[in-house]
């Protein structure tokens, strides 16, 4: 399996544009995608204003600044995701608008594309039902704010396939972010829950670790 060089992001709001920003922080080419034109070019506005504060405080420079810039898109049209070897979702908390927008990435997005839904509000199999191969679907819920933060859940349900963990895993990993092995349970606030299991998730990211049957820890 090639290395993961071209990744793609759903929803263009403050989780989704910092998603987008941290992907191109760490040298992918990404597209930024929402439900229009407009939606898409305010994420790019938000990852501009995100970088050029990092410059300000000295975080980055300007010449590493243009390069994270001009690895990001933010067409309108979806299928600009078809190269995409990883999709993240980001929309909204609302199921039937997240199935709308797996409906669509099972048809814009190459066959072996990995799909994730930074859901923290409803069971990823809920999600991935709106996909005609729900193995490749699994959650990486990032946590405020995506540049910065460095952990991510990584949740797969009981259909993800064996070899899509590992990968998402492993992308995780090599973006500098601390994941976490979680069960599929649907909090009101997946984030309020998780902060008193940081400790015991956290202990559970450093070693070898099964969930649903599947090995978190890549070959």
């Amino acid at each position: 399996m090639s290395a993961i060089e071209h990744a793609g992001v759903v929803g263009a709001g403050t989780m989704g544009a910092g998603i987008a920003q941290k992907l191109a922080q760490e040298g992918l080419a990404v597209v930024l995608v929402d439900m229009d034109e407009t939606r898409a070019r305010a994420g790019m506005a938000r990852v501009e204003a995100s970088l050029d504060e990092a410059v300000a405080r000295k975080v980055m420079d300007r010449a590493r600044a243009d390069a994270v810039r001009a690895r990001v898109t933010a067409p309108a049209d979806w299928s600009r995701l078809a190269p995409a070897q990883v999709v993240v979702e980001a929309v909204f908390e609302d199921l039937a608008v997240k199935r709308e927008v797996f409906a669509r990435l099972g048809e814009a997005c190459r066959e072996d594309a990995l799909l994730a839904t930074n859901t923290s509000s409803f069971r990823v199999a809920d999600v991935a039902r709106a996909v005609k191969h729900p193995g490749r679907v699994l959650g990486l819920h990032y946590f405020y704010h995506p540049a910065k933060n460095r952990l991510v859940e990584v949740v797969p349900h009981a259909g993800t396939d064996r070899a899509t963990l590992p990968r998402a895993w492993a992308l995780q990993e090599r973006i500098g972010k601390t994941p976490i092995a979680s069960a599929e349970i649907p909090f009101p606030s997946r984030g309020g829950a998780a902060l008193g299991a940081f400790t015991a998730c956290l202990s559970v990211a450093r070693n070898s670790t099964t969930r649903n049957g599947l090995s978190i820890t890549p070959a």
